[in-house]
């Protein structure tokens, strides 16, 4: 148990912050040999944030940092800060490097830079963000960074928003850590605490709320294998304003209200894609496919441009839009033809917080079709490679915002795709000489799909199929390939399946009266998985964390190998394996009937979270699996005449 610090209490306004203050610290300068894995190590941390009624605040940042080993000099001696013109602004208050006795190495920075942010050539991003970059002089392993600085919001684009977050717990340990919020009297912020376990202290002078968490000697928590993340304490605060997602909805629903109508000209581009169509679902596809791949993707973050879209005419003469400006092109063309659709804000990363309403959760817009009995099919207007109804796997479950007309919303989840699953399949035949040659399938499906879908987004040039086909050819060690057919990754309606023939693969090698097959590693990739994870299982400490089912197998997958045998083979059939428990299942069998040789693998796992105490039956459960591998099949080829 870490003992908590004195905590000095504060007056209303936000204590002054001066370089006088960091003398007593540098005296907690420690001992790089008590602190070996680790390149620095956190002397201060400390936080104070103000935030008014109307959104405005000032967040002050006081770290000092003493270097330990050198691959901690390149991560202190450069530092770059970030800011928007004319909504926020950042000042350096001090910048210097110290000896742990005191004396002073550099007083500022030896080099400053301002900038803009250049636009990306490949998915370009416009914004008005300029950056700060210094350069630190004398930054060696023994020496002490001192840096602070303060971020201010001048003109918050939502009025009454603001947000801020605290990581007590770090990668790398803090003898000091404290983080104060300063609101007025009469505002009861949002507070959330993670794995909190020391008492705040509250205060009320002058007006202003001030709210204190301090700790000393923070070490680093480690994570464990297959531990849920909410697990695993690691120390946090977050903070936001007292507003509710309805006052957010409102606001976006106010910037976009007029921008869903067409003008005459687009309205014909929409009647000529919807003309060809056969179905509503058609015309919703087509709409989808033009916006996603013929209008290209250019984030535009300039101003209050970073939250309101363009109009519709506007990103169809440009040729290129962001997200909102495809979300809200998609939907003035769905009204058009007389479908109803509503923007969705979200965070693209599925990283947004439910209980903490802000603008700031969000960089991502989406649109969304009600369905009739309820709920919602969502369309990302950035992407071709999702149908209507499926989101990409980075925010499938997570918190979204449906926008409706006259103010109001919804607090939504995306959907999840099923588990994620591949089957492999091989039908081939075993030659005379042993070599095999056949046909290979391999389909993937749920979240699986996904990175397949991305990968073949584009048609594959000569380069890319022989690189995809020289890796498809690994499957059997020694296989040529021709006829790689390959699904149209660009419709998201196609079965995500790529075939090719195989043929003149290492097959069975004559031993004696004997021939014996190898068994290539693909077959058994269960099972080598889990025989890894046994592996890494074993070297772990004792187990201190909850096991999130989920984790362990991540998809599912089913391997079938059928090959027919020159006349009169038999096969010395290995023994089958069934392991089932709580964390999933796996199942191998072997067979022959007639000259056909099967193989099968069935691996599924499964969800939901499991108390530590149940680590032996994971384990258990795994070491079944890996004793499943097989790696050599016997034959005996019949007798010769």
């Amino acid at each position: 148990m870490l003992a908590t610090t004195a905590v000095t209490r504060l007056p209303a306004q936000n204590p002054a912050l001066t370089p006088a203050k960091s003398d007593s610290i540098y005296r907690l300068a420690v001992d790089s040999a008590a602190y070996k894995d680790y390149a620095f190590v956190y002397l201060l941390d400390d936080g104070i944030v103000r935030f008014d009624a109307d959104g405005r605040g000032t967040q002050r940042y006081h770290q000092i940092v003493q270097i330990l080993k050198t691959q901690g000099v390149g991560v202190w001696a450069e530092r770059r800060f970030s800011y928007r013109p004319g909504h926020d602004k950042v000042t350096v208050n001090w910048m210097r490097v110290v000896r742990p006795t005191g004396e002073l190495v550099s007083d500022k920075p030896s080099i400053t830079q301002a900038s803009d942010v250049p636009a990306a050539m490949a998915n370009p991003i416009y914004s008005d963000t300029k950056v700060v970059r210094y350069s630190l002089s004398g930054v060696t392993v023994g020496t002490i960074v001192d840096i602070s600085w303060t971020q201010e919001t001048t003109d918050p684009f939502l009025p009454g928003d603001f947000t801020s977050g605290w990581n007590t717990t770090m990668p790398y340990p803090a003898l000091r850590s404290r983080f104060v919020l300063n609101v007025p009297s009469s505002m009861s912020p949002r507070l959330e605490e993670r794995h909190v376990d020391v008492k705040r202290i509250e205060e009320n002078a002058g007006g202003r709320h001030s709210y204190v968490w301090a700790k000393q000697n923070v070490t680093p928590v480690k994570g464990e294998m297959f531990a849920p993340d909410s697990s695993i304490p690691r120390m946090g605060i977050n903070v936001a304003a007292p507003i509710k997602w309805a006052d957010i909805a409102r606001w976006y629903g106010g910037l976009a209200t007029d921008r869903y109508s067409l003008s005459a000209r687009t309205a014909a581009i929409v009647d000529s894609i919807a003309r060809r169509q056969h179905s509503a679902d058609d015309t919703l596809q087509a709409l989808h496919t033009w916006i996603a791949r013929d209008i290209r993707y250019v984030s535009i973050a300039l101003g209050l441009g970073g939250y309101q879209p363009r109009y519709p005419d506007s990103t169809v003469v440009s040729g290129f839009g962001d997200c909102k400006d495809k979300a809200t092109l998609f939907i003035a063309a769905a009204k058009h033809v007389g479908l109803t659709a509503y923007p969705v804000l979200l965070n693209s990363s599925g990283a947004a917080d439910s209980t903490m309403p802000s603008i700031g959760q969000f960089d991502h817009a989406i649109a969304a079709l009600p369905k009739n009995g309820g709920g919602f099919t969502y369309l990302d207007l950035t992407t071709n490679e999702f149908p209507a109804g499926t989101v990409p796997p980075s925010y499938q479950g997570a918190f979204g915002l449906v926008v409706l007309p006259g103010g109001k919303s919804e607090q939504i989840t995306f959907p999840k795709d099923g588990p994620g699953e591949q089957i492999t399949r091989f039908e081939g035949t075993v030659g005379s000489d042993g070599t095999i040659g056949g046909r290979l399938e391999l389909t993937l499906r749920g979240t699986a799909a996904a990175f397949l879908r991305a990968a073949l987004s584009e048609p594959l040039d000569s380069a890319r199929r022989a690189a995809m086909s020289k890796a498809f050819s690994s499957f059997l060690p020694g296989s040529k390939v021709d006829t790689l057919i390959v699904f149209d990754g660009r419709d998201p309606r196609a079965e995500p399946k790529v075939s090719l023939n195989l043929h003149g693969a290492d097959g069975f090698r004559s031993a004696g009266s004997l021939s014996v097959l190898t068994v290539p590693p693909a077959f058994f990739a269960a099972s080598v998985g889990a025989s890894n994870l046994v592996r890494a299982l074993a070297d772990a400490a004792e187990r201190r964390y909850p096991i999130d089912a989920s984790k362990v197998f991540l998809s599912s997958s089913v391997t079938e190998l059928a090959l027919t045998l020159p006349e009169g083979w038999k096969v010395e059939l290995p023994k089958g394996t069934v392991a089932k428990s709580d964390f999933g299942e796996f199942r191998s069998q072997y067979s022959q009937t007639g000259r056909v040789f099967r193989i099968e693998m069935r691996l599924s796992g499964t969800s939901g979270v499991f108390p530590k105490e149940r680590y032996a039956d994971l384990l258990t459960w795994l070491k079944a699996i890996a004793s499943g591998e097989v790696s050599s099949i016997v034959a005996r080829p019949s007798p010769a005449p």
